[in-house]
């Protein structure tokens, strides 16, 4: 900018300079010649080589803004407008040349963002979290070495390229860095997730690098516990099988590859069946059939579970409608259905249900709505105007995998519920010492003082049946009873049990 300004001023000093010449030298001619044509024929020589100056002096001026401009727009295309640091674009090309040219150093690359970056938005403004970003560019800048590189990619995502000597002394940096992030607040902890992916020998380009620290970011990514996380093949394999999944979801819907699995429900009086919980197995015609485990958390995530519980809910109904016609000995069963947080914005979700069972003429008290208690607890203002309206046409509900959560039995006896499911994991961890006897034995005294009845899942070994069975437990399910089968089972296990009973 410096050598622009003096040539501008040496370019405007010529001109004064010409143009005083230029005035000497016609009232000199004006005093020598008395041909009035010589004057102005001079006079107009003088003004065109003004002109030409004028001309010349503007090109430059507008050449210079030019070059200014041409040098914002490559700042935009090169670094982040709002940390001056490096954008995704100059970072992939120094990368590229790093990992061309260095030998002497192994790279990593990692890539991590702000978690709940969007609520911070929301709660503090767009000026904080423009501060976090900016105060986080500062921090990488000060923090890495001349030879390793970062980016703001977009948002809230920064990608670093760093080098290392080995696992433990990389993982210490990692978390020292982790740490002057978090605290360089006063108000408050800026948490944030990491993945990262040691990079060795390897053909791949810096996309597939950061795709790879990415999978291993996404794998903690609702983790408060773990801040960061190295890439391992698996979590590439999962994404595959993800993908393949989500492209199937639909059609596998539509085909009605997703079944009904039953689970007995048995009276711990005389341990006769009452009925059982749906659930849903998916029969893939490639891999056979999947638990729900590998589909289920998924299709959480993707929403997907909505439609899910929906197919689930009316291939009950069409089961309970086939045994009303032609099984008069399961006509008898009450069928428990699972259902999503999901469906929580729903605020017409009973109105839906009792026209699925209106459709099937089935009345609505054969079928249990089983609702998480995390779920319940978590909404529990539009929880409760759900359940009042599914208990007023006639539904059961069901208040499942109770002892999970951190319940509160305040709100507990102001729920519209009829049935309290005791989760399987806290019932197995508790009946092994007298303390945890204690907790169970108040817990079914509690749901007897709310008009509750209780079904213990996941019971397993005679000494659990024994103990439930004497502390007034009214449900057994699990495994010491029958697993999960098809519904051919349950209906030929259904009458072997009359037949011996």
């Amino acid at each position: 900018m410096k050598k622009y300004d003096e040539k501008k001023f040496l370019i405007l000093s010529f001109a004064l300079f010409f143009l005083v010449m230029m005035m000497g030298f016609i009232n000199f001619v004006a005093l020598t010649q008395e041909s009035y044509e010589i004057i102005l024929g001079t006079l107009l020589y003088g003004l065109a080589f003004m002109g030409l100056f004028v001309i010349s002096l503007s090109s430059n001026l507008a050449i210079g803004t030019f070059k200014k401009e041409i040098q914002r727009l490559k700042q935009l295309q090169d670094f982040d407008f709002l940390t001056g640091c490096p954008n995704w674009i100059t970072f992939k090309k120094e990368c590229e040349r790093i990992l061309d040219t260095d030998n002497s150093h192994d790279y990593a690359m990692v890539i991590f963002d702000i978690d709940k970056f969007k609520a911070i938005n929301d709660l503090y403004g767009h000026q904080t979290g423009n501060e976090i970003l900016t105060a986080i560019a500062k921090i990488l800048e000060k923090y890495l070495n001349e030879e390793e590189l970062f980016a703001r990619m977009a948002t809230d995502n920064f990608c670093i390229l760093m080098n290392y000597e080995g696992y433990g002394e990389f993982s210490q940096r990692l978390e020292n860095l982790i740490r002057k992030i978090n605290s360089y607040s006063q108000k408050f902890i800026v948490s944030i997730s990491m993945g990262i992916y040691l990079i060795g020998e390897t053909e791949l380009d810096i996309n597939a690098l950061s795709d790879r620290a990415n999978m291993a970011k996404r794998s903690i990514k609702d983790n408060s516990q773990i801040s960061y996380a190295f890439y391992e093949e698996s979590m590439r394999v999962a994404l595959i099988l993800e993908n393949e999944i989500e492209n199937r979801m639909e059609k596998a819907l539509a085909s009605g590859e997703f079944e009904v699995y039953l689970q007995p429900k048995y009276l711990f009086s005389d341990e006769q069946i009452i009925g059982a919980e749906a659930l849903v197995r998916w029969n893939d015609p490639e891999r056979g059939m999947l638990p729900p485990n590998e589909f289920i958390p998924l299709f959480e995530k993707n929403g997907f579970v909505k439609k899910i519980d929906t197919y689930m809910f009316e291939a009950v109904c069409k089961l309970l409608a086939k045994w009303q016609k032609e099984m008069d000995q399961l006509t008898n069963m009450i069928i428990s259905v699972n259902f999503s947080r999901l469906h929580l914005e729903n605020m017409l979700l009973p109105e839906e249900l009792l026209a699925i069972t209106n459709r099937y003429q089935i009345d609505p008290k054969m079928i249990e709505i089983e609702l998480t208690e995390g779920t319940i607890f978590n909404n529990d203002v539009q929880m409760v105007e759900i359940m009042n309206h599914l208990k007023d046409f006639g539904f059961h509900i069901s208040i499942d995998d109770f002892g999970r959560a951190y319940s509160s039995l305040n709100t507990l006896k102001n729920l519209p519920a009829d049935i309290l499911k005791l989760d399987k994991a806290f019932f197995s961890e508790s009946t092994d010492n007298a303390r945890g006897e204690k907790i169970i034995t108040s817990m079914l005294n509690m749901a007897k003082d709310l008009d509750l009845i209780t079904v213990a899942e996941g019971v397993e070994t005679r000494e659990q049946v024994e103990f439930l069975k004497e502390k007034g437990c009214d449900i057994a399910q699990g495994f010491f009873y029958a697993k999960p089968m098809n519904v051919f089972e349950f209906e030929d296990l259904v009458k072997e049990k009359l037949k011996s009973a």
